[in-house]
């Protein structure tokens, strides 16, 4: 179904927000106002009084920012619309605006020095605020002079706006590409590609599944020289805003404020390097149990229970979702009505809409979710990844005052991927059909790896892409997709038999242009997740705590009080001994 088609109740709706454009905009104005009435407080943070005042502005403009934000998420409905465009485009203007207003506040307040603060925030209602402050202070070697931050704040809409190009690429422009199937004519959307690389004829339709990928990537292919000189901006102002700020590299910019080393995030790589035969195992696995004399890229996705087509409407979808994470107990399932009340949640594909999914929040909102959904397992298993996001939000607004309730990235994907665990158990442990159980563990296996060592392998790849920027090593399209394949192989792809193929569909991977060391998070929080879990079905329950958090601490602190350690080999054990264990469970199913 398409989303035009759909019930009102599976679609978004932000009227409790706003009723109209002008009242969207009486509130960015409001927003612009305060932050000018901050600027007037330059060189007076020094004094309690002023410095008060300061924060409680602050924390006003963040709850309308927050309103504002949620609203404009409209356009990623449809990337055609002119009207959310245009407030789009109000909205990345005046948060320029503001940062230049307020680019003169950290300096300020390093200068001030930790201990005074500390004294303001004492016995006042921003004695909450101290955690914040203590990490700024703790960043104060990259913080710049009032000059230098706010001449980067004016200049910042025009070196990020190289981000938003990609958007416009992939999505306002996008054109509608369509195959022969059987004498028919069908559009190639993600629906279709999915359906034809999973389900269509293993040995019969092999040429079939690399006409349908070379169509869906198509859109990105015929731009690659586009998309290589945008990721080549993106990169170059990473490298610019590390050295300007002192780090020594991007990377180490990047996991600064979660407080994660480099050397965290190279034994997440060299963890599954090392480890990167079960994921092989298990493409071979797919290869033998099909009789395929060949074996593509393109047919690594192919599902060994043929017999087995079984779909989940949305309303199926939510109701195995509620009975699944039922066990996690009271207080979690009454969240999860909040998160799931009508509105909060826009369903179904459509041609202008954004691909992917996502669950969005903010201070003083509920949070909302973007689903494409197909009627397949994959988007139920992402409306129980994405409802982890969204009751976590809810979990630490509650349990935790402004500003400790927005815990950061790093700590999200646990919450969404430890979901996945129980919905996965419930789904096997209720059926006792052999395809059935066959279908499941295998996108069980599916899941796991792309989320570990796929993410891995892009991680990599940005990783490698930065350090090529920042050794002056020229970037093209035939550059990066010589690092992309060469990453795909060195992470299990070079099993498969179309060695020679050409990878230019590597920008569909959008975190890499608007979110730079993103995607190690989700590989390292699926760590995380499965350690969580497993001592879950031990009787040891931290997940509800955990949810609690916040960031009243360092996000790898919070992990460790739950038994989470990244430099322990041991954290990695549990989720590798899982794919292996799966592997050998699907191989004596079949």
């Amino acid at each position: 179904m398409k989303r035009h088609q759909a019930d009102n109740k599976y679609k978004w709706d932000f009227s409790k927000l706003y009723k109209n454009s002008q009242q969207w905009k009486d509130d960015l104005n409001l927003v612009i106002d305060k932050a000018q009435q901050i600027s007037k407080l330059k060189n007076k943070l020094n004094n309690k009084k002023e410095f008060l005042i300061y924060l409680t502005l602050d924390k006003e403009i963040d709850f309308i920012v927050a309103k504002l934000n949620q609203y404009i998420h409209m356009y990623d409905i449809d990337q055609t619309n002119s009207e959310f465009q245009e407030l789009d485009a109000l909205f990345s203007n005046a948060m320029s605006q503001v940062a230049i207003d307020l680019s003169f506040v950290t300096p300020e307040i390093i200068k001030i020095n930790q201990e005074q603060i500390e004294q303001y925030l004492t016995d006042s209602e921003f004695e909450s605020y101290k955690f914040m402050f203590k990490k700024i202070f703790k960043k104060s070697k990259h913080i710049l002079e009032n000059d230098a931050e706010e001449l980067l704040s004016k200049i910042e809409r025009s070196r990020g706006a190289t981000a938003e190009l990609y958007d416009t690429l992939s999505y306002a422009d996008k054109q509608e590409h369509k195959l022969m199937i059987n004498n028919v004519e069908q559009l190639v959307d993600t629906t279709l590609f999915k359906t034809i690389l999973e389900d269509s004829d293993a040995i019969k339709e092999q040429e079939l599944r690399k006409q349908v990928w070379d169509i869906y990537f198509k859109n990105v292919v015929d731009r690659k020289y586009s998309y290589a000189k945008i990721y080549e901006s993106i990169l170059l102002k990473q490298t610019e805003d590390f050295k300007v700020r002192n780090y020594t590299s991007a990377l180490e910019m990047s996991l600064f404020n979660d407080q994660v080393t480099t050397q965290i995030y190279e034994k997440l790589l060299s963890v599954a390097k090392q480890s990167i035969d079960v994921l092989k195992d298990y493409y071979l696995l797919i290869k033998d149990k099909l009789g395929l004399t060949k074996f593509f890229t393109t047919d690594r996705e192919l599902k060994l229970a043929k017999e087995y087509n079984k779909k989940f409407s949305v309303d199926e979808g939510i109701a195995i979702v509620k009975e699944s994470l039922s066990v996690l107990g009271k207080e979690y399932s009454q969240n999860l009505e909040i998160a799931m009340q009508d509105n909060m949640i826009d369903y179904y594909e459509d041609t202008t809409k954004v691909d992917g999914a996502y669950s969005s929040g903010g201070t003083g909102v509920d949070p909302i979710i973007l689903m494409n959904w197909d009627d397949k397992l994959s988007s139920l298993n992402t409306l129980a990844h994405e409802i982890g996001h969204s009751v976590h939000t809810l979990f630490s607004d509650q349990n935790q005052k402004y500003p400790l309730n927005d815990y950061p990235i790093i700590l999200a994907e646990v919450a969404s991927t430890f979901n996945e665990h129980i919905l996965f158990d419930y789904l096997y442990s209720n059926t006792t059909n052999k395809d059935e159980k066959i279908y499941l563990l295998q996108q069980r296996i599916f899941d796991l790896v792309s989320t570990f060592y796929r993410q891995i392998q892009f991680a990599d790849f940005e990783y490698s892409a930065h350090k090529m920027v920042a050794n002056n090593e020229p970037i093209t399209s035939e550059n990066l997709m010589k690092l992309f394949k060469d990453k795909e192989n060195e992470y299990g792809y070079d099993i498969f038999d179309d060695k020679d193929r050409q990878v230019y569909h590597w920008p569909y991977i959008s975190h890499f242009f608007h979110s730079p060391f993103y995607v190690y998070k989700y590989a390292i929080d699926l760590v995380a997740s499965y350690k969580l879990y497993d001592d879950f079905k031990k009787g040891n329950n931290n997940i509800i705590n955990f949810l609690k958090s916040g960031c009243y601490k360092e996000p790898l602190e919070i992990l460790k009080d739950c038994g989470v350690d990244f430099n322990d080999n041991n954290t990695y054990t549990p989720l590798i001994k899982e794919i292996k264990r799966l592997t050998l469970e699907l191989k004596n199913a079949c």
